[in-house]
């Protein structure tokens, strides 16, 4: 301590340049290598262990804090004058049409890099929307060409049943012959029970009667 202050006896204002970053600035003494670092706490061996008093003359205290309310009152006013000194000359430095003029610029700069990004995106949007017209009316072509397909299968199964209907239709009976054909088949009687012989051959008639077949020639035609 005695070693600072007689720094401070010989030190003036103007002997060093100052910046504005070492104003408020505190100094923290470290312990030296041999000794154990100071996070790391107290040992436990020493934890109940109480120091004794150091017992320092009465002259010898009465000079440490004179030294100390000398060296705090001499820092506080450095300090505070320091603090003061280049505070006023920022503020005498500092120029409102300059730092409007950069935070313009900076404004400008900031717009124009903001129309060049939209410029490219726009580019980008309108390559992506177009893609995706396309393909949208690929799409459209490929299920219109589909449905008329499908329109024309459907269109040519409703002729075919037309047609089948319509020829079917030739046969039908009308109102105005259901008398005739009533009497047609009155005078010819049709009828539909009939048989089939060993040969395929087909005995229509309700009263015909096939000849009687032999067994043993039936089971040797099937063998």
């Amino acid at each position: 301590m005695l070693r600072l202050m007689n720094s401070f006896k010989n030190l003036g204002l103007d002997a060093y340049p100052i910046t504005s970053n070492l104003v408020n600035v505190n100094v923290v003494r470290w312990r030296r290598k041999p000794r154990k670092p100071m996070w790391k706490g107290t040992a436990k061996s020493k934890i109940f262990r109480v120091s004794p008093r150091p017992q320092i003359p009465e002259e010898e205290t009465v000079e440490i804090k004179r030294l100390y309310n000398k060296y705090r009152t001499e820092l506080k006013t450095i300090t505070k004058f320091l603090t003061l000194k280049y505070n006023e000359e920022f503020q005498q430095k500092e120029d409102t049409d300059l730092k409007r003029k950069e935070f313009e610029e900076d404004l400008r700069n900031c717009m124009r890099i903001n129309d060049e990004w939209n410029a490219k995106q726009k580019v980008l949007r309108e390559a992506r929307s177009d893609e995706e017209l396309e393909e949208a009316i690929s799409k459209a072509r490929q299920q219109k060409l589909i449905t008329e397909k499908k329109r024309e299968e459907h269109m040519k199964l409703q002729s075919e049943i037309v047609s089948k209907e319509i020829e079917s239709s030739k046969h039908f009976i009308l109102p105005e012959m259901l008398d005739a054909e009533i009497e047609k088949a009155l005078a010819n009687p049709v009828d539909h029970n009939f048989a089939l012989d060993l040969d395929g051959n087909k005995i229509h008639g309700r009263e015909t009667i096939p000849p009687p077949v032999d067994k043993k020639v039936a089971t040797s035609q099937t063998n």
